[in-house]
């Protein structure tokens, strides 16, 4: 078992303040953090506000968004979206889809960021009786993820999933250009299918890309199951007939010496949707039934790393050696 690197931290800075009340509500509080790499790695930022310039399909405040960036790509960010739904039930429903905001102003009502030392935190309750605590902690490659639902209903909720959401569309190092489907009598033009090539699961200790599929040349909001597991069948998702058996999606950047990646200690739904310009990818963390009254947490990784899709897995196996 090898020892998770020790990462020292660079920067752990508030950013901006506000002289009066009257400005806090045009000038919200924003925090940023920056860590350090071992060697040379660069440094990676992370921030709940939108930078200047950014394309932000997705800004931060929607979703639960964390903008992440490393300063060996200059000129790319990725959206780390913590929260677009819970799923829940079966047949699988969900709450509303996008209703999560978050502000990055501490003194805003409703749901607002916390954040302690390298930590961004929230609290979101929804209407259907979950309530979800969401922690991401910067690291010196990515996100450290923690997730805890809880039942405030009278009812058992069972197969409980979470959506997440990374969108390429401001990171040109890994967005897909408009590529053609294999299948165009079927209508598949001006997608974003370049991605699959370069989009990783693992079977049995080998890893696919999503482009070899059966469905890889052909469906355009690709999804797959764990093996063993009863597929999802909601919203746009098609399920392909491969299954994968590792909790963790990576994606290769397009001159393949950077991946991003997401991993979770447990997750049933791996998808990518190369439908419209966001280009995003998406790892459904799974908790099980959850009893009224009773949590559930699952914890994970999110990268933004050097090295290819085989060192971002080797790097989770040591961030989670169960």
């Amino acid at each position: 078992m090898s020892k998770r690197k020790t990462v020292p931290l660079l920067i752990v800075a508030m950013l901006v303040g506000v002289m009066n009340s009257s400005l806090a509500q045009e000038q919200p509080l924003t925090s940023e953090v920056s860590i350090q790499q071992d060697g040379n790695a660069g440094v990676l930022t992370v921030t709940n506000s939108t930078p200047p310039g950014l394309v932000a399909l997705s800004k931060p405040d929607s979703a639960g968004g964390l903008i992440v960036s490393n300063s060996l790509l200059p000129g790319n960010t990725l959206s780390y979206l913590s929260c677009e739904a819970v799923l829940f039930g079966d047949p699988t429903i969900a709450t509303p889809l996008f209703e999560v905001k978050v502000s990055s102003d501490p003194s805003a009502p409703g749901a607002h960021w916390t954040v302690t030392d390298n930590t961004f935190s929230y609290t979101w309750n929804y209407a259907e009786g979950i309530k979800l605590d969401f922690a991401g902690t910067a690291t010196g490659n990515g996100l450290r993820l923690r997730y805890t639902l809880t039942n405030t209903t009278q009812a058992v909720l069972k197969r409980v999933l979470l959506h997440t959401c990374i969108p390429t569309s401001d990171a040109p190092a890994f967005f897909p250009g408009e590529t053609k489907s294999l299948e165009e009598g079927k209508g598949r033009v001006g997608r974003y299918m370049g991605i699959y090539d370069r989009t990783y699961l693992w079977s049995k200790g080998r890893s696919f890309n999503f482009r070899e599929t059966e469905l890889g040349g052909e469906e355009i909001h690709l999804s797959f199951m764990r093996e063993g597991h009863t597929p999802i069948e909601w919203e746009w998702w098609i399920n392909g007939p491969e299954t994968f058996d590792y909790p963790f999606i990576a994606v290769e950047s397009i001159d393949g010496k950077f991946t991003t990646a997401l991993g979770f200690e447990a997750a049933e739904w791996a998808c990518i949707n190369s439908g419209d310009r966001n280009a995003c990818y998406h790892l459904f963390p799974f908790f099980g039934d959850i009893e009224p009254g009773e949590s559930a947490t699952v914890r994970g990784r999110f990268y933004l790393m050097q090295g290819t899709p085989e060192d971002a897995l080797k790097q989770f196996k040591e961030d989670y050696p169960g």
